[in-house]
């Protein structure tokens, strides 16, 4: 069975050569390396369609991110020899040489005939300098080339890496994102035949909702905290304020009482006793009411009759004390002004008063200010008791939440209010899969490109700048030896006495 010629391989003396490159220590090795051979294109109606586009719209293709960067293609010696080759010399000096036939001195002949074997010698000396500029060209751009293209690639290979995962991450994203949408849909649906809101975000608060619906439906209505209310703000400020403005006043009868002298001291130590026992007493107050009320329904409390009897206790001793001080204090002041009334001589008939036991005076303030103490307890009473009832009412809630947690008739609605913020917090951890090393390794290759490019442009500049000089000075030296033979083969006219004397 014969072959068919094209099937052997062209010997490599045939092949294309595509590449030459130095080797060895001194680079003094020639590796040449050939072309293989191209399949012949196929015709023009049987033309190979373009791929297709990737049915599984996650996969990836590479087509769609271009290289950012372009591919540095080999250079060559004659891009870096801005200068004439030596056969353009070579040919003007043969056509000069050819011209010296032409003039009529035989003098001048010779002398141009020597010049122009002298300038044969400088175009040839020029011919092996060009060769040579051309040899150390082709070394240094294979030299640094291989630096140059070696960073060039790896810069394409950290950029293609850095655009696969950047697609990637724009491909989970995407994903997560219709994921999300598609949650928050079921959690709508979920949520209108649950009958709660649709824009309930988890599940604690769904079935805080149910619960509060249950509980009102029976009659248990939960009212709003009392940071959302004014109302009770304001009294909770009162409630603060009375206990000290009570104090304040327990203060000022003390001093009445124990400080005649008014001494600054016992003024002070009266002022802080007096309110010390009113914030103790109050304070009593407030806890007991607080604890009678969560006594019913508490294990371990005792009764709550127990706690009552020592509210009213705490009440009488708070009374009954502010009335003594009080009273004591009014008597004493009034007798202190009597007495100075005497003394200035403004005090009227005694005998003219009526006999009998009588009311001190300003015993108004004394009813004034057991109303304020009164007002002082019933204040903490009520917000001991409104304390405890915000917690009887959160644990009743808490375990009507608890109970339809364990009954399970809620798990899906639950987990479809869940669903959308798990999604939406896997997605904010999306990130491109980046290489610990990527930044320093690209400034690295910056860095050696920036070495390998500077190294090549100063040793090509500096072979293009001692070739330039030396090919302008050869042009230099056949201009003169052109405008010689010139001047040999046309001398100038002599004129009047010199042509006479010539």
């Amino acid at each position: 069975m014969s072959r068919h010629p094209d099937d052997h391989p062209l010997p490599p003396e045939m092949r294309p050569l595509s590449r030459v490159t130095l080797s060895g220590p001194d680079l003094g090795d020639v590796n040449l390396e050939f072309a293989e051979e191209a399949p012949a294109p196929p015709p023009a109606e049987a033309a190979a369609p373009p791929p297709p586009a990737p049915s599984d719209p996650g996969e990836f293709d590479p087509r769609t991110y271009e290289p950012a960067l372009p591919r540095p293609e080999p250079l060559a010696a004659e891009g870096f020899m801005p200068v004439l080759t030596p056969s353009h010399f070579s040919d003007l000096l043969a056509d000069l040489r050819g011209e010296l036939q032409l003039v009529p001195d035989d003098a001048s002949r010779a002398a141009l005939n020597s010049r122009a074997r002298l300038l044969a010698l400088n175009v040839e000396q020029y011919r092996v300098n060009f060769e040579l500029a051309r040899t150390t060209l082709n070394r240094v751009l294979a030299e640094t080339g291989v630096g140059v293209r070696t960073s060039w690639a790896r810069q394409q290979e950290h950029l293609a890496f850095m655009n696969a995962a950047s697609s990637g991450v724009e491909r989970a994203y995407e994903q997560a994102t219709a994921a999300i949408e598609q949650a928050r849909a079921e959690r709508f649906e979920a949520l209108s035949r649950a009958g709660v809101r649709p824009d309930t975000a988890t599940a604690e608060d769904f079935y805080t909702q149910q619960a509060v619906t249950g509980l009102a439906a029976e009659g248990h209505a939960v009212r709003p905290p009392e940071q959302k209310s004014a109302s009770k703000r304001v009294f909770n400020g009162f409630a603060v304020f009375s206990k000290f403005f009570v104090g304040l006043i327990s203060g000022v009868s003390i001093n009445l009482l124990f400080n005649p002298e008014s001494r600054l001291y016992l003024t002070v130590i009266a002022l802080t006793a007096g309110v010390m026992f009113s914030v103790l007493l109050l304070w009593l107050v407030d806890e007991l009411a607080y604890r009678a009320k969560l006594a019913a329904s508490t294990p371990g409390m005792a009764r709550p009759g127990a706690y009552i009897g020592g509210i009213v206790l705490v009440t009488a001793l708070y009374l009954g004390v502010e009335g003594y001080l009080n009273w004591d204090g009014i008597l004493r002041t009034t007798q202190e002004i009597a007495a100075n009334a005497a003394q200035q001589g403004q005090l009227t008939d005694l005998s003219a008063a009526p006999e009998g036991p009588q009311t001190p005076q300003h015993w108004s303030l004394l009813v004034f200010t057991l109303a304020l103490v009164g007002m002082a307890a019933g204040a903490a009473l009520i917000q001991g008791r409104e304390r405890a009832r915000t917690v009887l009412e959160r644990e009743r809630l808490a375990a009507r939440v608890a109970a339809l947690k364990a009954q399970g008739g809620w798990h899906e609605a639950a987990r479809a209010a869940d669903r959308v913020a798990y999604l939406e917090a896997a997605r904010d951890r999306l990130s491109p899969p980046r290489d610990v090393t990527s930044p320093d390794h690209a400034r690295l290759n910056e860095r050696v490109l920036s070495h390998w490019e500077q190294e090549r442009d100063g040793q090509v500049q500096g072979v293009a700048a001692a070739l330039l000089r030396e090919a302008r000075a050869l042009q230099d030296t056949l201009e003169e030896f052109a405008a010689q033979v010139q001047a040999a083969r046309f001398p100038a006219p002599r004129r009047g006495l010199r042509r006479l004397l010539g």
